[in-house]
């Protein structure tokens, strides 16, 4: 005999709605999204502002405090769209960051890897808060680029599992809670 149809009804939707207050109750989902997203000329330069909302797994996070780095790569590229053929790629630039934890100071540390350039911070939060700030990325000079054109800039984000030990590299592409990543944000340039 079924357990539900001896049960009375009044346990069985007493058991519901406490399964529904758990699951309505639970953390907010993990993974990457660009919140805002806008492109300017300054001093005749194209440059990008914008918001990304970074959010790790608990899994990522107890990777990263029991001491592997995470790297985190943002691609930012600029192509002319052609109806007939695949849109020209006009200019590819790509930010890498390396988020690491210092156990011994308790301090998130983010470095970025091309400049060198490294900040610590109390928390997680402060550090993804920080990491999803992009203020005046330069990206292309306004006189290269052609007035009677339009352009798309494409920007995205994610988790490098390339980037992780090799041993835990094996794991990672198997499982969801190491495939984070953004969906492409895209904004229209004219010149």
């Amino acid at each position: 005999m079924p357990v539900w149809t001896s049960a009375n009804p009044r346990i069985a939707a007493l058991a519901a709605l406490l399964c529904l207050a758990v699951a309505g109750n639970s953390p907010p989902a993990a993974g990457f999204s660009v919140a805002a997203l806008e492109q300017r000329f300054d001093n005749g330069l194209l440059v990008v502002d914008g918001r990304i909302d970074y959010s790790l797994t608990a899994t990522a996070t107890e990777a990263l405090e029991n001491g592997v780095d995470l790297v985190i790569s943002q691609r930012l590229s600029l192509e002319r769209p052609r109806w007939w053929w695949r849109d020209v790629e006009v200019v590819s630039q790509q930010r890498r960051y390396r988020l690491a934890y210092h156990a011994m100071s308790r301090r998130y540390v983010l470095n970025r890897l091309a400049s060198g350039e490294s900040r610590s911070f109390r928390s997680l939060d402060a550090l993804l808060t920080r990491l999803g700030t992009i203020e005046a990325w330069p990206v292309i000079g306004r006189d290269r680029l052609d007035d009677q054109q339009t352009y798309r800039l494409r920007f995205e984000t994610e988790l490098d599992v390339e980037a992780l030990p090799r041993l835990l590299r094996t794991v990672a592409w198997a499982s969801d809670d190491w495939q984070l990543r953004s969906e492409p944000a895209t904004l229209e340039v004219r010149p």
